[in-house]
């Protein structure tokens, strides 16, 4: 059920300066001609997760995964996963009651060739060690899992599922955010200065945080620093059942990415499975799988090596390396995010890694993959592209470490097409009701940003005594596209039993500019330039269509197609406030708009 939520959104400063190692080449092979890839769709939550396998009671699968042994098991028609319609499944996978020193499972969908190299987890002897990861499934519903080397139970929970060819039309595109820490028990971020106590739980605020809106689901890393003992962390839907753990702690820092379904109160909830530890948790928020069908970008599966150091250079202590994803194995130069498996290993001391858009500032609190000096961790990362579709990773630590990524699949920029693409979707333009071609902030628009008007609010800073008072806009959330039509839509119809060609041509010409909701405090210019530094795209502050401009298009026997001619703009969703002269921030606003970044047309097949 879509429910309508009051959004909120708080500004994030990134600012740092690095050492960037591109490795662009030498690091990996360009392709490898055993990458499979699988075509997926929009995200259904599983809530609560379900457990699918667990060798330890012969549930999916009877008996331990033995050394460098295949295992397969079903996917579809368990779980909450539905019989048909499924191109890939987002899971935790947990490896129990190892017997080797050092090993590492392995998923691709059964029918298809083992990607090599590859792996999904890592783990020795000892306490149990999870991931995430989101594998395509076969043809037959079925994923195969490999372990390298000794024994291993093996667990596997199912979080949500990708539709397919065949499968039911549902809300759940990927919604990629700038990435933001929401909760640092240790610190009091988002939550009480407090550990959760055993058994304990934290409700944490999702909707309206870090530029979500709308969403069904949101993906995050959790850490648990250093508890002195290990245990598993929940995270669910609030209001909602536990399901399965997304995290097994250790005693030292253990990090992990998780797909978690939000409740109809914008919230999740944490909860400690430990019956006796005391936990801290931090909390870093990356996306969201929205709940509106028309926003959000589609999932495509495709199972890769992009990286491994191991066989160049290792990344040295407090620098950076840069990994090109778009224009491999398949994946665009231009697309909304990368899932990414990354594995750190041969470590000569503590870490963590962070992780970026290539060309964007390095985040300075957010981090995945925290890992200890002599280990071999993996951690799930989706990540935003940068520059040319390429992602950054920094090294956290005081040594050298070796670093392996894996490519699991990648997310489209939403699920629209501006490039005149015949669609099975219906034309799209957003609800405009609330908006306006002009900003609700006169002043703002036309030159200099408008005074404040409201007494400063609490978060003044005693350090530094006086601000210069100005404007201030930041973008955090990049959406759909839309077509904002010139003229009417044109249709034709092919009543003949072969494929036909129809051309259609633009017989009026207009202007549009951005639509606005909240209260802008800069400039539109300033707006616009905000906006292609955060996401990478060329945007104007008003575009026109030509009169005259056309397009042909094929359209199937007894069928009929549809055209619109127009301008394409992007929904993006920030805040903007005024700082005070004693630094204060006040006005603050939501700000909407629709931003124009090219024209086009929009054809759909009825």
């Amino acid at each position: 059920m879509l429910q309508t939520r009051r959004a909120r959104h708080r500004p994030l400063a990134l600012a740092v300066a690095f050492f960037s190692v591109l490795a662009w080449l030498g690091l990996g092979s360009l392709a490898h001609a055993g990458a499979a890839t699988a075509s997926g769709g929009e995200f259904v939550p599983v809530s609560p997760s379900s457990k699918i396998v667990d060798t330890r009671s012969s549930l999916g699968v009877t008996t331990a995964l033995g050394a460098a042994s295949t295992t397969s098991f079903q996917v579809t028609g368990v779980g909450g996963v539905p019989s048909s319609g499924v191109s890939a499944v987002s899971l935790v996978v947990k490896a129990v009651n190892a017997t080797s020193s050092g090993s590492y499972l392995e998923l691709w969908p059964d029918g298809t060739t083992k990607p090599s190299p590859g792996s999904t987890v890592n783990f020795a002897s000892g306490s149990p060690t999870s991931n995430a990861a989101i594998v395509a499934v076969g043809s037959n519903g079925m994923i195969d899992v490999y372990n390298s080397s000794g024994s291993v139970d093996l667990v596997v929970d199912v979080s949500g599922y990708f539709t397919g060819d065949g499968g039911a039309a549902s809300s759940g595109g990927y919604v990629p955010v700038t990435q933001s820490r929401l909760v640092d028990t240790r610190n009091g971020t988002g939550a009480p200065t407090a550990q959760i106590a055993p058994g304990g739980t934290l409700n944490v605020q999702i909707d309206g945080e870090a530029g979500i809106t709308d969403e069904a689901s949101v993906y995050a890393n959790l850490i648990v620093p250093a508890s002195g003992d290990h245990g598993a962390l929940y995270a669910y839907a609030s209001g909602g059942s536990s399901g399965q753990p997304v995290v097994d702690y250790k005693s030292v820092t253990t990090s992990q990415g998780a797909v978690i379904p939000v409740g109809t109160d914008g919230q999740i909830t944490l909860k400690n499975g430990s019956s006796t530890q005391s936990i801290d948790v931090v909390l870093d928020v990356y996306g969201y799988f929205s709940e509106a069908a028309s926003d959000g970008g589609l999932f495509t599966a495709v199972q890769d090596r992009l990286l491994d150091t191991r066989t160049s250079t290792a990344v040295p202590a407090g620098e950076s390396v840069s990994v090109m994803v778009g224009g491999r194995d398949g994946v665009p130069t231009s697309f909304g995010a990368a899932v990414l498996n990354v594995t750190t290993t041969g470590q000569q001391s503590s870490g963590y890694l962070r992780v970026w858009p290539t060309g964007q500032p390095m985040p300075t609190t957010t981090s995945v993959d925290s890992f200890q000096t002599n280990t071999s961790t993996a951690d799930l990362v989706i990540a935003q592209p940068g520059d040319q579709g390429a992602v950054s990773f920094y090294n956290g630590s005081s040594g050298t470490i070796q670093l392996i990524v894996d490519l699991e699949g990648w997310f489209s920029i939403d699920g629209n097409s501006d490039d005149g693409a015949l669609a099975t979707l219906p034309p799209v333009e957003p609800s405009e009701t609330d908006l306006t071609e002009a900003p609700t902030d006169p002043e703002a628009a036309t030159s200099e940003p408008a005074a404040p008007t409201d007494t400063a609010s609490s978060d003044i800073t005693p350090y530094p005594a006086t601000c210069n008072p100005h404007g201030v806009y930041k973008p955090s959330s990049l959406k759909g596209k839309y077509i904002h039509a010139i003229g009417p839509s044109q249709t034709n119809y092919n009543n003949t039993s072969s494929k036909a060609t129809s051309t259609f041509t633009a017989e009026v010409t207009g202007t549009v500019g951005i639509a606005l909701s909240g209260s802008l405090k800069v400039t539109l210019n300033e707006l616009v330039a905000q906006q292609e530094a955060t996401f990478g795209i060329n945007f104007s502050a008003s575009l026109t269509a030509k009169l005259g401009n056309s397009i042909t298009v094929t359209i199937p026997p007894h069928s009929s197609v549809g055209a619109k001619y127009g301008v394409w703009r992007r929904h993006i969703v920030g805040t903007s406030y005024n700082v005070t002269s004693l630094c204060g921030h006040v006005n603050v606003s939501t700000v909407k708009s629709y931003t124009p970044y090219t024209v086009g047309w929009y054809t759909w097949q009825n």
